[in-house]
């Protein structure tokens, strides 16, 4: 009898134990979601919005569809929610994927709050709604954008750098004020020259006319909405020559019209990668990476201060690689800096997306390589880009080059 009661004591104790195990494991995985998620009863990616530090964000034109859960985390992509750049997948309601982006590290998001109240002023565990209360944004923005004019030693550039006068920052900011909410655009706006500009350079060159860059859906809080343009280049090494060729087109088109489509404004852009520029199913190219450019305007009336301002500069031997003078550019009217780095991701000596050229192309077309070196190394590359254009969408209507197939699909 005492045996058989043993026995059933252990047994529930056994029970007990396992119970109070799998409580405890439950407990830990909802603590670890909620910490990491937010409150599961609410949208998952409204967590990641930091709505709580409006209006020092980028603005919230985006929050009702993440709120009622149109756009939600592509839960297959889970890995990237561990990713140190704050860069995740979604979907929407209509299957379309997206790139959800909080535009900086953790780190430089605490960085710039830690000195957020300090910066007006005001106490030192202020809220940031009392933002709100400030007055002097303009002032704070016109700021800003000398600051990034500047050589300093101590603190680095903050991203956009606009010249060769920071006036023009209001000029440029046109597509993105409203008429409803001028003071929370003012706060808006300085808050991502602050931590990041990509939302603002994205609405003032969009998809919808053209330009290279992701397809805005909108921002909320410190999260930025882009749709899913494609893969990075890095990753498409493998693909057929004739595909790369119809990218590199695209890549040399996308540094003609960086430097010249705009009626007001030269984008030259200061991260060229594989990395930074992808591509779809129809080699249709995107640029993703769009924190670092600088803006110049060139209907300004000169002053003294740019006595070499109607002529051109062209690269300097500064050294391998990505060397350029941010200064030199803001002081002349047209730079080849865009030309260059198009046609060093090319050709260049830091894996080259065209190399090596196959044998049949260094055959029937030798100046092909010749051209690249010249964009490169040459003088004039404004010349020579255009005639690398005009050869290639030649070699593209080339059976003998890209197969039939592929002429026959460029024809429709």
């Amino acid at each position: 009898m005492e045996e058989k009661i043993y026995k059933t004591m252990f047994l529930r104790r056994r029970f007990c134990k396992r119970v109070a195990l799998v409580a405890v494991v439950f407990s830990l995985a909802y603590c670890l979601a909620t910490l990491l998620l937010g409150d599961i009863r609410t949208p998952r990616v409204m967590s990641l919005t930091d709505l709580n530090r409006c209006p020092a964000c980028y603005g919230i034109s985006i929050c009702p569809e993440l709120y009622s859960s149109q756009i939600i985390l592509d839960w297959q992509t889970l890995p990237s929610m561990f990713n140190a750049k704050n860069i995740f997948s979604g979907v929407t309601k209509s299957d379309r994927r997206v790139v959800l982006k909080k535009l900086a590290h953790n780190w430089e998001l605490n960085e710039f709050d830690s000195k957020l109240c300090k910066e007006f002023n005001l106490k030192r565990n202020c809220k940031p709604i009392q933002l709100l209360n400030v007055t002097n944004f303009d002032e704070k923005i016109i700021k800003l954008v000398e600051y990034n004019l500047t050589w300093p030693d101590v603190e680095p550039r903050k991203g956009l750098v606009l010249c060769p006068y920071a006036y023009s920052v209001y000029d440029l900011l046109v597509p993105v004020l409203t008429k409803k909410k001028p003071a929370m655009d003012m706060i808006n706006i300085w808050t991502m020259l602050s931590i990041n500009p990509e939302p603002i350079i994205i609405q003032v060159i969009p998809k919808s006319s053209g330009w290279p860059v992701p397809a805005y859906a909108g921002v909320c809080g410190r999260l930025e909405v882009v749709a899913y343009e494609g893969e990075s280049l890095s990753s498409l090494t493998h693909i057929p020559w004739h595909r790369k060729l119809r990218i590199a087109k695209k890549i040399l088109d996308a540094a003609m019209d960086f430097t010249f489509k705009h009626d007001r404004f030269r984008f030259y852009l200061m991260d060229w990668s594989l990395d930074n520029i992808v591509a779809n199913d129809k080699d249709e190219i995107t640029f993703v990476d769009l924190e670092d450019f600088v803006v110049l305007d060139k209907h300004i009336s000169p002053g003294k201060d740019l006595p070499d301002w109607y002529q051109r500069y062209g690269r300097e031997a500064l050294g391998p690689g990505f060397t350029f003078s941010i200064e030199n550019m803001c002081k002349h009217h047209l730079s080849d800096h865009n030309l260059w780095a198009a046609c060093y991701i090319l050709a260049g000596d830091d894996n080259p997306f065209l190399y090596p050229i196959p044998k049949e192309v260094q055959t029937s077309r030798p100046h092909f390589d010749r051209l690249l070196n010249e964009c490169l190394n040459g003088i004039d590359r404004f010349k020579t880009i255009t005639t690398l254009q005009h050869l290639i969408s030649d070699m593209l209507s080339d059976e003998k080059i890209v197969g039939r197939d592929a002429v026959a699909n460029m024809i429709r």
